[in-house]
């Protein structure tokens, strides 16, 4: 009969420490995350020359769902990585591999409608940017790869979520290139 303390203790010692970190940076992100949507109800957008443009309530409250959503989908994610589904290390990377897309987009938009780029703004990004691509990079490591080794699929609240997220961005994007 086995021992379940010691099959539990096995399972561990072959689950890749690296993930510790990509826990944490889930969980950090999901916080500062809640704190965007908390943020969205400020009533506004920056844009150029250190202007603000007035948001309707409607695009405030997109903005706050959006956020909670990318929060949702990090804490959801962080609670599943010990799981060994294999959709559960794909998801993180997609995630985090769309936010580094969405900064890249808000960006670049930004500076092409004449927003302007706020340096330290800039950098902070870049910041956060290059830890969602070392989160990947370790998801991607060949004892990563081994460990989420179990097919299943992807629970539909965790593409909508995403897909709220994604398309709240999306939204956020355009309005303050429009707001210009």
């Amino acid at each position: 009969m086995p021992n379940s303390v010691t099959s539990r203790g096995d399972e561990q010692e072959h689950r890749p420490g690296a993930v510790l970190f990509v826990y944490t940076w889930d969980l950090a992100l999901a916080i500062l995350a809640l704190f965007g949507a908390l943020a969205s109800f400020a009533g506004g957008v920056a844009t150029g020359s250190g202007r603000t443009a007035t948001l309707p309530l409607g695009v405030q409250v997109i903005a706050a769902v959006s956020a909670a959503c990318f929060a949702a989908t990090l804490i959801i994610i962080a609670s599943l990585l010990t799981r060994k589904q294999a959709w559960v290390r794909l998801t993180q990377i997609g995630t985090l591999a769309s936010a580094i897309a969405l900064a890249a987009i808000s960006v670049v938009v930004g500076a092409i409608v004449g927003n302007g780029v706020d340096v330290p703004g800039l950098i902070v990004t870049l910041i956060f940017l290059l830890m969602d691509a070392l989160a990947i990079v370790i998801m991607t490591e060949r004892r990563v790869v081994s460990y989420y080794d179990q097919r299943a699929s992807t629970p539909f609240y965790v593409w909508a979520t995403l897909a709220l997220w994604i398309g709240g961005q999306l939204m956020i994007i355009v309005v303050s290139a429009i707001a210009h």
